[in-house]
């Protein structure tokens, strides 16, 4: 079955009126006088409109009766006084609810962006997640009122008002001819069949516009990015960027044609009814006064009543295709909402002491990614002593970054447990699983702010300035951050800080250890941090941690394995399972996998420092 018909089956997940009260409960914890002000509008715009449609038949009727004119200036007067009363209370009142709109669409919006922040990193890296984080970032796009997904209680109140103004309207035409409401009501309703069955279509689809879009985007947001512009310039990758969004573009523009021509077939039928019935209504009303049942006055103001009915129909059809429309965006945002998260988040386990090492245990762990068969880790058991020093080793692929990310809290193991001092994972809030990790990552990422902050991650005023001075100095980068002017005051990414600095690789590595010196946690966990320096490097880097980590229960990944001969055990994984385990000493005695790596990597780094003296 292709992608295309499983979109098709693709249904809401909520209903209209479940969407309407989740919506109304949201607006009303917001702003209660919101409502009261919507209410207020429901008569004020009919007003306005009977108003609209009376003044030319009063116009006409005082004209015709002969009354003086300072009775007809009177009369005329105090009724332009009413409208002008309720269009300026129509303003005011629309000001303000622009105003909360606004606001109540900053608080949804801070909803989305809280639970895109707290919600487990596991779902971040499902497509189901992705796919509804980017639907719900599109309903945002328009800013402030205008978002889409605040408009759910005007579109209700709207719909109440054109159904009231329906009815009153009605009642004002049939005095002339009933057949006039009904074939306006009738034409109505053959468009609203026409609009809606495009929706639909358009939903069912949704899904491969939000790919397209999700690629194009990616492609407009990183083509000028500082990270990527060397490769793209250097591989002329440039070329590539421009004919993939050629490409994207073509395939998204095709779907475009497929809505706008459904909805230029559509706005085709509306314009032939509107000319059926505005044309049978007019017709009748003509006769009706050439025939000597209408009186002028009365014809002008049927006539006004007609155009305003047609208005309050497509109003009223419109309008719930406008709030059904809403629904399905409200969909999208309580499943991205109600996310299932699988960690803790209330009151746990207590946690040790900062500057007590951790037990860590695995039993019988196994783990496998999203919409994958085989599983990644396989049955791990694992006992790591409080203080132990612990280095984990094998080729690309074993399941090392997958078991570090399984301990420290970020994926959640399919089967299996892992404790902490004897408490099982599950039993502790995760925030406070977090902290008792400092975690180093290959592919680290520092946020555009100061040095300081990157340090203590924190913001200035939580920021114990002297603390990271201290940090900075142990990690050996103190020298380095004294060259610059504003010091540790200094912003990083100069992307985003006009005078932002930039650090070589190895600095940046030193910026690390800062900031896990700063964290103090009682576990310290190294994945490949220093795959991009040397190995005499990497092994400085790695004695640095090993010498600022007394009394913490330490992890270490590396390709390298001469980098983690000081570690207490060595781990070597193959195919997601533990193959050996022991000291160096024990596993090159062993003469297994780990020694016959281990002896390649030797007589490679060997060569080249034979190759180099030879140079020199």
């Amino acid at each position: 079955m292709d992608s295309t018909k499983k979109n098709n089956k693709e249904k809401p997940t909520h209903s209209l009126f479940s969407n309407i009260i989740y919506m109304f409960g949201l607006q009303w914890q917001h702003s209660k006088l919101f409502f009261i002000f919507l209410t207020v509008l429901i008569p004020l715009s009919l007003g306005m409109s009977f108003c609209n449609i009376y003044l030319p038949s009063l116009v006409v009727s005082e004209v015709i009766s002969g009354k003086p004119v300072n009775q007809m200036i009177i009369a005329i007067g105090m009724l332009g006084l009413i409208i002008a009363a309720i269009n300026i209370t129509n303003k005011l009142i629309d000001s303000y609810m622009d105003i909360v709109s606004s606001k109540f669409s900053d608080s949804v919006n801070f909803m989305r962006v809280k639970k895109s922040l707290h919600t487990d990193y596991e779902n971040t890296e499902t497509s189901k997640y992705r796919l509804l984080f980017q639907r719900v970032n599109e309903l945002f796009w328009s800013s402030g009122g205008g978002a889409p997904i605040t408009q759910m209680p005007k579109g209700i109140f709207g719909l109440m008002t054109n159904i009231i103004g329906y009815f009153m309207f009605g009642a004002i035409i049939s005095f002339a001819s009933p057949w006039i409401a009904v074939i306006l009501t009738f034409t109505a309703l053959i468009n609203y069949f026409v609009v809606k069955a495009i929706q639909n279509y358009q939903h069912k689809h949704r899904s491969d516009t939000s790919l397209l879009d999700k690629k194009l985007w990616y492609i407009a947001t990183n083509s000028g990015t500082f990270e990527s512009a060397k490769d793209i310039r250097l591989y002329g990758m440039n070329t590539w960027f421009i004919n993939m969004y050629k490409k994207l573009t073509k395939e998204r523009l095709k779907w475009d044609r497929k809505f706008a021509g459904r909805y230029y077939i559509s706005n085709i039928v509306d314009a032939l009814l509107i000319l059926l019935r505005d044309g049978f209504a007019y017709a009748v009303l003509i006769y009706m006064v050439i025939d000597g049942n209408m009186q002028v006055d009365e014809f002008v103001l049927c006539f006004g009543a007609v155009g305003s009915f047609a208005g309050w129909v497509s109003g009223i059809l419109g309008g719930f295709l406008g709030v059904n429309k809403i629904s399905l965006s409200i969909c999208d945002l309580r499943d991205f909402l109600n996310y299932i998260d699988k960690n803790k988040k209330t009151a746990g386990c207590k946690l040790p002491e900062s500057d007590t090492p951790c037990e860590i245990e695995l039993r019988d762990v196994s783990y496998r990614y999203e919409g994958t068969e085989n599983y990644i880790l396989s049955d791990v058991s694992l006992k790591i002593k409080a203080g132990e020093k612990i280095a984990i080793v094998g080729l690309n692929g074993a399941g090392k970054t997958t078991l570090i990310k399984n301990i420290c809290g970020l994926y959640n193991p399919d089967y299996g447990n892992i404790l902490i001092n004897g408490y099982d994972k599950k039993d502790f809030n995760i925030y406070d699983y977090y902290s008792m990790f400092s975690v180093v990552f290959q592919d680290f990422h520092f946020l555009p702010v100061s040095i300081a902050n990157t340090v203590s991650s924190k913001t200035d005023e939580n920021t114990d300035r002297n603390k990271v001075l201290e940090c900075i100095g142990l990690a050996g980068l103190s020298d380095k951050i004294k060259q610059f002017d504003e010091g540790i005051d200094s912003m990083l990414d100069k992307q985003l800080n006009e005078n932002g600095i930039d650090l070589s690789g190895g600095e940046k590595q030193k910026l690390l250890i800062a900031r896990a010196i700063y964290k103090n946690a009682p576990v310290l966990i190294l994945d490949e941090p220093t795959a991009a320096l040397d190995p005499i490097a990497e092994s400085e880097l790695y004695q640095k941690y090993n010498e600022l980590t007394k009394n913490k229960t330490s992890i270490y990944i590396s390709h390298r394995l001469a980098s983690t001969r000081f570690c207490d055990r060595i781990l070597y994984m193959e195919d997601g399972k533990i193959a050996e385990i022991g000291t160096h000493d024990e596993l090159m005695k062993l003469n297994g996998k780990y020694a016959y790596l281990f002896n390649i990597q030797s007589h490679y780094y060997q060569e080249n420092i034979n190759v180099e003296e030879e140079g020199a």
